[in-house]
């Protein structure tokens, strides 16, 4: 499951979070990639709880999120991308990067839910299959099966995903300093599937610290939806940071409709037994192909003419004296001895190919004629 892991100290602030792509190309923001309107979300859809919400493009970067009325915080960033390399099925591959946060209100006493059942971090996407021209591919899409980290101390994640070369697969995995005094590290794979090809890419990887946080996954080619949920006391008063790929298919040509992306959390008031629950919807987002150019083959010259069929190298006019270009011929090598008037008497001796060289230049072009 995606690199489904909880997050950095919150007043320390969160590791830096990257994303690189090659043979792959980012989605246009309300060009190649719009939405129609932002809802509350399926967590508070009833409108039990006051809440706020935002959904806008700066650039080609989707920002959405929502907040309570006690201050209690989740935000999400989204980005998109079209792979232009990919193994050939008749469909167009897109991939939605997701990072996602829940940030509770620590100055006001609230804090992470410790539950089985209210997830501290959401995030849900749905398309309707009915039209059947799309769906998710839930095989390859991060976190694709349930997840759970029993350590603690500072983990760097690394989640990849890549189509084309003859190959198609996703992966996660993680790697720990196990030992501080020498630097030793371990890597250990999480997830993987297939065969990932490295030119063909999106990768993101980022540092968190982590303690019996949960990822559950449950995922078809109309919905796919990870929570994330928090077992213990070590991380409620921190930052809960997750990050999820979402892989889609659609027909060749056709655009590919998310009809919700929803992101919520939960939080809970110390003490007072109270927790909240809020969350955000962005509806019908739009996902076209982008404007790409397709790089055109480079024509073979050949050297020869297309009327004739004979040698461009060698112009051979009836009209000509071959006085002016003695050296006219296959290879730049005399036909004619320079010291024959007019060109028309054939040399046996010096630089002259002679009679048998002529026989041999008229069959290499025959040759290349009939070819």
């Amino acid at each position: 499951m995606l690199l489904s892991l909880l997050a950095a100290p919150a007043f320390a602030g969160l590791s830096d979070a990257e994303t690189s792509y090659t043979g792959a190309i980012m989605l246009e923001g309300k060009v190649d990639a719009s939405f129609d309107e932002v809802l509350p979300g399926p967590m508070n859809r009833d409108g039990k709880y006051e809440q706020s919400e935002y959904a806008f493009w700066s650039g080609n970067t989707l920002y959405v999120g929502a907040e309570d009325e006690h201050g209690n915080q989740v935000d999400g960033i989204v980005e998109f991308f079209w792979f232009e390399s990919s193994i050939d099925r008749g469909a167009d591959f897109y991939v939605a990067v997701i990072k996602a946060r829940t940030t509770p209100n620590v100055q006001d006493d609230w804090y992470l839910m410790k539950s089985d059942d209210k997830p501290v971090l959401y995030v849900d996407a749905y398309t309707d299959i009915s039209r059947q021209t799309s769906g998710f591919r839930w095989d390859w899409s991060l976190p694709f099966d349930n997840y759970g980290m029993d350590s603690y101390g500072q983990v760097t994640m690394k989640s990849s995903y890549g189509i084309g070369g003859g190959a198609e697969g996703s992966a996660m995995g993680a790697k720990k300093v196990t030992d501080e005094a020498t630097g030793a590290t371990a890597e250990v794979e999480v997830q993987s599937k297939g065969y990932a090809n490295s030119e063909y890419a999106v990768n993101t990887e980022y540092t968190v610290n982590l303690w019996s946080w949960y990822t559950w996954v449950s995922g078809s080619p109309s919905n796919i939806e990870w929570a994330t949920t928090l077992d213990n006391k070590t991380k409620l008063e921190e930052n809960a940071y997750a990050e999820y790929f979402l892989v889609m298919q659609a027909e060749e040509g056709e655009e590919f409709i998310i009809d919700e992306l929803n992101i919520g959390a939960s939080t809970d008031e110390w003490w007072w037994g109270k927790w909240n629950e809020y969350s955000v919807t962005v509806e019908g987002l739009h996902l076209t192909r982008p404007a790409y150019e397709v790089e055109e083959e480079e024509e073979l010259d050949t050297g020869l003419d297309e009327d004739t069929g004979y040698d461009t190298g060698m112009d051979l006019d009836p009209g000509d004296d071959f006085e002016d270009d003695p050296t006219a011929g296959t290879g730049g090598v005399p036909l004619w001895d320079e010291g024959d008037e007019g060109g028309k008497g054939c040399s046996s001796t010096g630089t002259g190919v002679g009679f048998a060289g002529l026989l041999g230049g008229l069959g290499l072009m025959l040759l290349r004629r009939r070819d």
